[in-house]
């Protein structure tokens, strides 16, 4: 209650009374909107990534906004993720600063910078154009995606790396200043994708020159309600290397349902 009401005579446009506990629970509630194609929504996931959050690994808090059922803006908050790249990441040295805010609007571009306000810069996804050189984002829990399909994938393109599993859309970000090439993301049979799991880390991405779709290149549709319907899964890259990608995971997912 102490930081909500802080935060909000921080505002020198809010001049009412403090809020009390019962009035902040009834504006948390009041969030039950459908989504869908007509006006704006505010989406927000205020712990993604609950195990990592647990685990006091990665985790992100993520706010996107939707405007006619499309992400015009996206934030992402992620309090554990290096402001250095992964790749050189020293996790041994209590040094290297932690904390990223990375924020996105759409024509703008994507920045990041630290989360106590450190100048903002622009980020870009890696350029990189070899799948053979690229290495991976995916969902640290085997339960959350398919490491043996997405295992399948990486050996098609040739990939040498192994993968980097990291919880929540701390991935996006990660992904969004180069610190890898390709995220991908095939939950099991039955699951539902999330909007709040996605919106925020699309728009990251995408303004940053990446390329996010379905497993058949279609592109996110958050125009639908509270739920992506997809097909299959979710991959993410840069525009040179999407077209072997997408050949790599129609491959794969042929010869997975050939296997059944």
């Amino acid at each position: 209650m102490k930081l909500v009401n802080e935060t909000l005579a921080s505002d020198g446009t809010y001049g009412t009374a403090p809020l009390s506990e019962e009035d902040v629970l009834a504006a948390i509630d009041s969030g039950r909107s459908e989504g869908g194609p007509s006006g704006q929504h505010w989406v927000l996931d205020p712990i993604d990534g609950t195990k990592g959050f647990l685990r006091g690994d990665q985790y992100a808090i993520a706010l996107g906004l939707l405007d006619e059922g499309k992400v015009v803006l996206g934030v992402l908050a992620c309090p554990n993720l290096p402001l250095s790249s992964l790749a050189s990441h020293n996790l041994q040295d209590d040094q290297d600063k932690v904390g990223c805010l990375f924020y996105a609007q759409v024509g703008s571009g994507t920045y990041m910078q630290s989360l106590d306000g450190s100048t903002p810069i622009k980020v870009h996804v890696t350029d990189l154009d070899n799948p053979e050189e690229a290495s991976f984002f995916e969902s640290f829990e085997a339960a959350h995606s398919l490491h043996d399909l997405s295992s399948l994938i990486a050996k098609k393109l040739g990939v040498k790396a192994p993968p980097v599993r990291i919880d929540s859309q701390a991935k996006y970000g990660a992904l969004s200043r180069g610190d890898g090439a390709i995220y991908l993301r095939f939950p099991h049979k039955g699951y539902r994708e999330k909007i709040w799991d996605h919106a925020a880390g699309y728009l990251v991405v995408a303004e940053a020159g990446g390329v996010v779709s379905d497993a058949a290149g279609n592109p996110l549709d958050f125009s639908k309600g509270r739920y992506l319907d997809l097909h299959e899964g979710i991959i993410v890259t840069n525009q040179m290397l999407m077209p072997a990608l997408l050949k790599a995971v129609k491959e794969s997912l042929n010869e997975k349902v050939s296997s059944l």
